[in-house]
């Protein structure tokens, strides 16, 4: 952006958010004479970016957090979600999250696939947003230079795994246990519920994805029913789980990089705590889309026969069906498939209870549960 560009960001930033415009602006950015940083995180760009995705984050996704009590103000932080939902929306949606209801807003830096970086325009977008190619030296440096850096252990096998996987987590890359050790960071794990089935995909087109040298190339479930529409992700209601920090280097010293079997252990005791926090969230949530078993009784039983089965199946939550007719239509059988996306509380691995609804909306940064982010009954 040149200097007119950014002043009518910030005009728009400032008739979108107000209420957080004061803050956002007040960030401090290492920026050149150019107006970015060494990295190329511009602040006008992020402030735009957050502004517009937090639309998503307020109206289309319901975003809910606990335990932002455990993600620090300032000072190197290292922030280790699962990662899922096909398209990086759940990067997104953690980084609007912090940047409105820290007490100080920090830029959540992701790290994103080579792949992405040869992407035009969107590789430059994502620089400007703070985001960097994930090369070890570029995430050492920044936590050196005291900033929260995002990192998926999972890589693109996460958001590229089968639905019928969903939740259960990818074996971790230690890189980032490495940068943890060496720069004496503390690593936050996160949970992200939700994104497992806003883009729920029947095939992963490898050919054409083998073509535009992309790692997979998902065909939605949901394209088949509503055409290009079905391209949009699902609105499902997210939750984010912060857990308390794991501060590896307090136990161990720079002599254990020397033995890959002690770093990969050190990675699956995060990954461990991260499937902790996954389970926690899904029987905290009371389903996909947030709706209760009162509202899915509300269903009329006439839609119930002119949908296939669909739903007669969300019918199903409160133990009560409608017989539709034509048992063998296609129709059908892609509503099963998509009933399975909405019926969360019968096909996840999980025993799923309500919990009491402890959601940390405010701007203060503390979380609302006395115990932290998990029951006193589930165990790290």
């Amino acid at each position: 952006m040149n200097a007119r560009q950014r002043q009518r960001a910030l005009k728009i930033v400032r008739r979108w958010a107000p209420d957080d415009y004061d803050r956002w602006v007040s960030m401090r950015v290492d920026a050149s004479v150019y107006g970015y940083d060494p990295f190329g995180l511009e602040r006008e760009t992020t402030m735009l970016a957050v502004a517009v995705f937090q639309l998503l984050h307020k109206h289309w996704f319901r975003v809910e957090s606990w335990g932002l009590n455990n993600v620090p103000v300032e000072g190197p932080v290292l922030l280790v979600p699962n990662h899922s939902g096909a398209i990086p929306i759940d990067a997104a949606m953690i980084a609007v999250d912090l940047m409105k209801k820290l007490a100080i807003p920090r830029v959540a830096r992701a790290v994103f696939d080579n792949f992405a970086g040869c992407l035009p325009f969107v590789s430059l977008f994502f620089q400007r947003c703070g985001q960097f190619i994930g090369a070890r030296d570029n995430l050492i440096r920044l936590l050196q230079k005291g900033e929260m850096v995002t990192v998926f252990p999972e890589g693109h096998r996460g958001t590229g795994k089968k639905f019928r996987d969903r939740y259960k987590l990818q074996p971790f890359q230690v890189g980032f246990v490495e940068a943890s050790l060496i720069t004496r960071t503390p690593i936050v794990p996160v949970a992200v519920i939700g994104a497992e089935e806003q883009y729920p995909f029947l095939l992963n087109l490898k050919p054409i994805a083998k073509v535009l040298k992309f790692p997979y190339l998902p065909l939605p479930l949901t394209s088949l029913l509503l055409g290009p529409v079905g391209l949009l992700p699902l609105p499902t209601k997210y939750q984010i789980h912060y857990g308390e920090p794991i501060r590896l280097y307090l136990n161990h010293s720079l002599e254990v990089l020397k033995s890959a079997d002690i770093i990969r252990g050190m990675a699956e005791e995060v990954r461990s705590r991260v499937q902790d926090l996954v389970q926690t969230g899904l029987r905290r949530r009371k389903g996909v889309f947030g709706l209760s078993r009162p509202v899915l009784r509300g269903i009329p039983e006439s839609l119930c026969r002119r949908t296939g089965g669909l739903a007669n199946r969300l019918r199903s939550f409160s133990g009560k069906q409608v017989r539709s007719p034509g048992e063998a239509s296609p129709a059908r059988a892609i509503g099963h498939a998509v009933a399975a996306v909405l019926r969360s509380e019968r096909t996840d691995s999980f025993t799923h209870e309500v919990y009491p609804e402890e959601s940390d909306s405010g701007g203060n940064g503390k979380a609302h549960m006395p115990e932290g982010v998990l029951p006193p009954e589930t165990p790290l």
